[in-house]
């Protein structure tokens, strides 16, 4: 059977408000009071000093080339768990993130806290590195395109243990959320504390090329790829929407109760462990073209982890995906493109969903 799920959009990206999001005063910082209790929501992961450099195309092996924008190279907060938590934040409401990770030794590492406090992250579970901020170089080109060089840094800094408050976090949590940019053995100990307390992994696969473990993979509710890291992570074929659909299976007979893949501009789909397959249909980009697609993927993850834990449908909480991923291509940067819950609202009203047996 299928079953379309409609609804109604429109909306315009406010980048001049998302970039003003971004300033805090000193006065303001000191009053930002973070919420007591634990969120429901807990992101582990990254943060970086994204580098921005605007460019035609890539330089060539000894070749010295200037960036398209003379103003470019500027930075702007990033790293794919920062931008999960604030974009969550940002959607659900003040009190409903909490985030871990390690700031760098650095000016960048206040800056990057800075943003979260003002964004309403939780931080009391951070922590400070002796290394410096992680950073991203990002080369976007003339299409909103990008390509991306990490440098790990604080990200990378991690003590083999978890800390108490990080711990407690996890286990008063309703879902956890995690990418691929810090150590994969802080990520298994995360997945094995939520897994133990009965809380929901949703396991974002992009960040590094690493193969996952048998372990981490039986312990994840969600598992989020693109198709490049479906197809690296099963060795299949994923061109077609069939191949897509096996390669989901291949990683659930490995223990994954559910795996939600994006595809860029074609939309996403999503395998459930009853058998189910729902197909989100591509979303219109705010304004009519791509300016930059920097953080779309973790926009789309923080959307749906938001919806999921309010109790929404799947069929809503892919509707209410599509919309964030495609106006967080509407602006430039990371953090600043991370869309409020309105924005998301209005334009989720006209996604449509597919659902059929997988």
């Amino acid at each position: 059977y299928q079953r379309r799920v409609r609804g109604t959009p429109s909306m315009l990206m406010m980048r001049r408000a998302a970039a003003a999001a971004m300033t805090l005063l000193p006065a303001q910082l000191h009053c930002a009071a973070e919420p007591p209790s634990h969120s429901p929501i807990l992101v582990v992961g990254s943060l970086n000093a994204d580098i921005i450099i605007e460019i035609t195309r890539m330089p060539q092996s000894g070749e010295t080339i200037a960036a398209r924008d003379p103003d470019s190279g500027y930075m702007l907060p990033g790293g794919k768990g920062a931008n999960q938590a604030v974009a969550a934040a940002r959607m659900a409401g003040p009190g409903m993130v909490d985030f871990g990770c390690k700031f760098g030794n650095d000016a960048y590492g206040e800056t990057l806290k800075r943003t979260l406090v003002e964004n309403h992250v939780g931080v009391s579970a951070c922590e400070h590195s002796d290394k410096p901020s992680g950073q991203a170089f990002i080369f976007l080109d003339e299409h909103g395109e990008n390509s991306i060089i990490i440098t790990g840094g604080s990200n990378l800094s991690w003590s083999p243990d978890i800390s108490q408050q990080l711990s407690s976090k996890i286990s008063a949590a309703k879902l956890v959320m995690l990418q691929r940019e810090i150590p994969e053995s802080i990520n298994e100990a995360v997945a094995v504390l939520a897994h133990r307390a009965g809380v929901s992994v949703i396991q974002d696969v992009g960040g590094e090329e690493r193969s996952m473990s048998d372990g981490l993979l039986a312990r994840l509710t969600y598992l989020t790829p693109n198709e490049s890291e479906l197809a690296r992570l099963t060795g299949l074929e994923c061109e077609s929407e069939e191949q897509i659909v096996a390669a989901c299976k291949q990683l659930q007979t490995k223990g994954v109760a559910n795996v939600s893949v994006t595809l860029g501009s074609k939309g996403s789909l999503l395998v459930t462990k009853d058998g189910r397959l729902f197909k989100q249909l591509p979303c219109k980009i705010p304004g009519g073209r791509v300016v930059d697609t920097t953080g779309a993927g973790d926009t789309y993850r923080a959307a749906f982890s938001v919806a999921l834990v309010e109790g929404q449908s799947l069929e809503y909480c892919l509707k209410f995906a599509g919309a964030a991923g495609a106006i967080a291509c509407a602006t430039k940067g990371a953090v600043p493109s991370l869309p409020y819950r309105s924005q998301v609202a209005e334009l989720a009203e006209r996604v449509v969903v597919v659902e059929s047996l997988a």
